[in-house]
């Protein structure tokens, strides 16, 4: 009777422990959803004006990898990104590599295609594995950055994310409610909906919005060779969490003598960190999803703290030969990258070398270290009112690839407009006024003479002037006819004119970087800007 009691006892023990990690799993998953739910909320409100009670950079300030690169490429700590994405590496060196299985965004969506999209086509968990590769993947990056030149922008999980939502999906978001919005049969039934907030006044629209579709399309795709590929195989982010995980004092535990080595715990563990026999596990590679918990038959498995050590494997097996391989393929892309910087010096000017029209945000450092800084994190395109600020296709030479410029003939960068410093986490644009914005030169407009109504056909037009908001269009009477010039002092290179010109399909007033004083510091643009206004007094 006792040996009937005890097993009683245990099948009870059993089923207490499997409710707590069942109850534990749930837990994770709600927070799982929750976050993937701020993310997008977070990005839904990074519109102008800013109304966010949180601060819409909220992921990237708390990326390690996006912050220790941008520290290592600029060789400035930048004291405002420390806080969040130290405490994650803290919290990771004590309870291990939890935030790619609680906190990731794309872990989550990875996670729900894995789930729902390749369930029934996808090989099994453990089956096609490279782990070491991220960690190759991790010193290509960190090696460039030491180089001064960013990477980390291409692998980074927060960056593909969020470029996929802004460039992929805000366009047909923001279609769908614009029509909401202006249905008389949403007005009649529903007229609620016809003040959907968020929604931008024009259609937005995102050049290598394909690219970025294909991108995080194959991600996900690579489900089908197995669970979670990206995090367990590519994903730099992880691996430096990865690193940082082998103290940690959470511990996956199998009870020994318990275990009936059923194999069920190694199939299903989705980043295949259970090792065959399953009492020994990769601690770098646990996320602590506790899918082995809620499959083992006889309970055997637990994760108490403990410093023990049993099952508790460290080793990443990396080769010497190929992490130095792919540290210098960093270096190399550096010097690629280096030599088509598109920005050569004459004496003390920086001369825009790579094309004309790399026109940056205003407040954007100087171009050097403004591709330094810059992660591509796209939210300045996001929350640009007029959709004029777009990725950088070749304007901005090799390194500036996907960086931010503005394309005037999309859309002007409006007068009072602050946005785009207030989102940067990276300070690559800098926080200014809009009363600072009359002296932040960017760029300059020229007139197009053989091909402006004015000047080629004699016909009166005023729109370039009608529309300057800082009066930088003057007229002077040239061969008996009043014609349009350009005040060198008061243009910033806003482009509203260029916007707005009808002719078509190039404007016949046009801005580039000539005149771009991004290489002064303010108050020397300050000075540069007043030093007209005295001389005109």
């Amino acid at each position: 009777m006792a040996t009937v009691a005890e097993a009683r006892e245990r099948l009870k023990q059993m089923g207490r422990q499997r409710l707590r990690f069942w109850r534990m799993q749930n837990i994770r998953r709600i927070v799982q959803i929750a976050f993937l739910l701020l993310f997008f909320a977070l990005l839904a409100v990074t519109v102008y004006p800013l109304r966010s009670p949180m601060r819409v950079d909220l992921f990237f300030l708390a990326d390690p990898l996006a912050v220790l690169s941008t520290f290592l490429a600029s060789r400035e700590v930048v004291w405002s990104l420390v806080p969040l994405a130290l405490s994650v590496l803290l919290l990771t060196v004590v309870l291990g590599r939890f935030f790619c299985g609680w906190f990731c965004p794309m872990g989550t969506l990875i996670d729900l295609s894995d789930r729902f999209l390749v369930r029934r086509t996808r090989r099994a968990a453990g089956t096609v594995g490279f782990p070491q590769v991220k960690y190759y993947l991790l010193a290509a990056v960190l090696v460039s950055a030491l180089f001064s030149v960013q990477i980390a922008y291409f692998l980074d999980p927060f960056g593909i994310l969020t470029r996929t939502v802004v460039w992929v999906l805000f366009a047909p978001v923001a279609l769908v409610g614009r029509l909401l919005t202006g249905s008389p049969w949403v007005a009649e039934w529903a007229p609620s909906l016809t003040h959907i907030p968020y929604i931008p006044e024009s259609q937005p629209h995102y050049r290598m919005n394909l690219l970025a579709a294909l991108l995080f399309g194959g991600i996900l795709a690579l489900g089908l060779v197995s669970r979670r590929f990206w995090c367990r195989n590519l994903c730099p982010l992880g691996a430096l969490l990865a690193l940082l995980s082998a103290w940690g004092i959470v511990r996956r535990q199998t009870r020994e003598g318990e275990c009936i080595e059923c194999h069920r715990c190694d199939r299903e563990c989705k980043m295949g960190a259970i090792l065959p026999g399953g009492r020994r596990y990769q601690a770098r590679e646990c996320i602590y999803c506790y899918n082995c918990v809620s499959v083992c038959a006889p309970g055997a498995t637990s994760f108490p703290i403990t410093l023990r050590r049993e099952g508790f494997e460290t080793g990443t097996n990396l080769h010497r030969r190929r992490l130095l391989g792919f540290a210098a393929l960093g270096a190399l892309w550096a010097g690629i990258s280096a030599g088509d910087l598109g920005t050569k010096k004459v004496g003390n000017m920086p001369i825009k070398a790579s094309s004309p029209f790399r026109i940056r945000p205003p407040g954007s450092l100087p171009e050097e270290q403004f591709l330094q800084k810059c992660v591509r994190c796209s939210l300045c395109m996001k929350v640009c009112p007029t959709n004029g600020l777009q990725p950088a296709l070749t304007e901005a030479g090799i390194e500036g690839f996907w960086t931010p410029v503005l394309i005037p003939r999309i859309g002007h960068c409006a007068q009072f407009c602050t946005a785009c410093g207030e989102v940067c986490p990276t300070d690559a644009i800098q926080s200014f006024t809009a009363a600072e914005k009359k002296y932040l030169f960017i760029g300059r407009a020229y007139i197009d003479r053989s091909t402006c109504i004015v000047w080629a056909q004699d016909k009166k037009c005023l729109v370039c002037d009608e529309h300057c908001a800082y009066r930088a269009v003057y007229w002077k009477v040239v061969d008996g006819v009043r014609r349009p010039f350009v005040n060198d002092f008061l243009c910033t290179g806003c482009g509203e004119c260029e916007a707005k010109c009808p002719v078509q399909p190039v404007a016949a007033i046009r801005v580039t970087t000539l005149g771009d004083l991004r290489h002064l510091p303010r108050e020397a643009q300050k000075r540069f800007y007043l030093r007209h206004l005295e001389t005109k007094r």
